[in-house]
């Protein structure tokens, strides 16, 4: 069984870093616009809090004002973690949204940063400092570079969705797009189905099922809308328990049948979240969910021959 841990956080890192601001001192003057870094929800506490030093650390370094808190800003940086076990250690993927004064998100930047370690049960026993360091690292070179000069002035840009979600811009495209299911399976040809999530609040049967499937096909997965000869289906499934100090556990469950109905495994990602926090909309947690949990479930399901 694979096993992934899942989190939302307040503040996150996403992508290359790279010369962006090996002069001029960064998209912002100084003190030009002030972002609260919101609280980190979903990783360990200790990790937790050294990250979020760090991020404040690293934005110095890119002109950055970033305050941890809820308080007054023009800008909040909202992350989400998850830890997941590779054959090589650990890989922890990231989703950051920037919301302007009014909560609307103008902004979103993600990545993913390997570590090599002892592998185990809890993927966050490898996240070092070192770890942490190039996250906040990566992190704040993209929320600086997708804000406009001069911060608060004019209306930030939105960002593109997070990476690997659908064929790179120009590529030939291996296989027709999620909107393009395929029904009739040649011999040979591997697809896979994804009924709705059940068991998710808020939206998260909508918005977990869909991310999964652009993950999927992000990983060359072509995607079937009904059960066919060599369609393989991904069931996914929510499963929530009330914990200590306004906490509640979260557990979600992908298993793979083949089209006989044999389960050929199961993907598991759990975690503590805040009470509630999932009873509207799942945004970028899905996003994360579904992208930690793909390659483990792509692993499960058999090559295409023919």
């Amino acid at each position: 069984m694979a096993v992934a841990s899942l989190c939302a956080c307040g503040g996150g890192a996403g992508g290359p870093s790279g010369g962006l601001f090996s002069g001029g001192g960064g998209i912002f003057g100084a003190g030009s616009a002030r972002m609260a870094l919101a609280p980190i929800i979903g990783a360990p506490p200790k990790v937790a809090q050294e990250l979020t030093q760090d991020l404040v650390d690293a934005g110095k370094d890119r002109k950055l004002t970033l305050t941890p808190g809820n308080g007054p800003a023009d800008y909040t940086l909202r992350g989400y973690l998850v830890a997941s076990s590779e054959k090589k250690g650990s890989k922890i993927s990231y989703i950051w949204d920037i919301t302007d004064a009014k909560g609307q998100r103008v902004g979103r930047v993600s990545g993913d940063e390997e570590i090599a370690t002892r592998s185990g049960n809890d993927p966050w026993s490898g996240v070092d400092s070192t770890a942490l360091r190039s996250i906040a690292s990566k992190t704040t070179s993209q929320v600086a570079a997708s804000l406009p000069s001069g911060g608060g002035g004019a209306p930030p840009v939105a960002s593109s969705a997070p990476p690997s979600i659908g064929p790179p811009s120009g590529s030939p495209s291996r296989q027709p797009g999620p909107s393009a299911i395929i029904a009739d399976t040649p011999p040979g040809e591997v697809l896979a189905l994804v009924p709705p999530v059940s068991g998710a609040p808020g939206d998260g049967q909508k918005s977990l099922t869909a991310a999964l499937k652009k993950r999927l096909f992000a990983g060359g997965v072509k995607l079937a809308s009904a059960p066919a000869r060599n369609v393989y289906t991904v069931k996914g499934s929510v499963t929530l328990a009330d914990g200590d100090g306004g906490k509640q556990s979260i557990r979600i469950d992908w298993q793979v049948l083949d089209p006989s109905g044999r389960r050929l495994g199961t993907v598991s990602q759990q975690n503590m979240i805040p009470k509630g926090s999932l009873n509207g909309p799942w945004g970028a947690i899905a996003d994360a969910a579904a992208g930690a949990a793909a390659d483990g479930i792509i692993k499960l399901l058999p090559r295409s021959s023919g």
